[in-house]
């Protein structure tokens, strides 16, 4: 490799930043309070804590219950805006909030990684299928998918930035993990499994080709991570 492609590499790493220097629309929370907008942030900020804690995503713990041996992992702010492709307007501000998985360690807090997806040769065939024969498709996105599946671990969390709460502050207390948080490096694989439990549950099938692909009478479902064609 040469120079350049290592510190690529390096600037990777931490994939928020990165994205950061080539969209002014992506930044952490520290940014996001110096901006213009900043109370639109706020307020994204607010809405997605109360859906975690409607939830119940989390329970908030004194830190001197967290076991020994256990790691505190940082919590992580992805803050958004969300534009209209042809008026860039900005129609939404989007806070995510997202546990450092940079920050765990193999073999303690995650061993699998791999989550599938959809192959694009499948969704090019289910769409030119579709078209010849008149179906109807439907695009889905899942709210809050991942944290629907149960946590892997015993995972505990730092509170994230700007958030203080009338038993303490971080220097007191953490969360303990109840659900499949965003950030984690199993995230993505945890939530494919508890999907496929679910469509299976209710009488999907996958396909022996495409394990992305589901079958249920004459219903077809894509699944690209969150995502969902049928």
């Amino acid at each position: 490799l040469h120079e350049d492609d290592y510190l690529l590499q390096d600037e990777m790493a931490d994939p928020i930043a990165f994205i950061a220097k080539s969209d002014p629309d992506t930044m952490y929370f520290h940014q996001a309070m110096k901006q213009p907008d900043r109370k639109q942030w706020r307020a994204a900020v607010v809405k997605e804590v109360n859906d975690h804690i409607e939830r119940k995503h989390w329970r908030l713990i004194p830190r001197t219950e967290v076991p020994d041996g256990f790691e505190v992992l940082p919590a992580v702010w992805s803050m958004k805006r969300k534009r209209n492709i042809k008026t860039r307007e900005v129609y939404k501000w989007k806070a995510r909030l997202n546990v450092h998985g940079g920050k765990q360690t193999y073999a303690v807090n995650y061993f699998e990684t791999f989550a599938p997806v959809v192959q694009w040769i499948s969704i090019r065939l289910i769409l030119v299928l579709a078209l010849l024969n008149n179906w109807h498709t439907r695009q889905i996105d899942f709210v809050l998918a991942y944290p629907q599946a149960d946590i892997e671990f015993d995972m505990y969390m730092e509170l994230p930035a700007g958030i203080e709460t009338k038993y303490g502050n971080g220097k007191t207390h953490v969360l303990q993990l109840l659900k499949n948080l965003y950030g984690q490096k199993q995230a993505g694989r945890v939530w494919s499994q508890h999907m496929t439990k679910g469509l299976r549950r209710i009488g999907f099938r996958p396909s022996a080709v495409d394990e992305c692909v589901f079958y249920r009478g004459n219903v077809i479902f894509l699944v690209y991570v969150d995502d969902g064609i049928f």
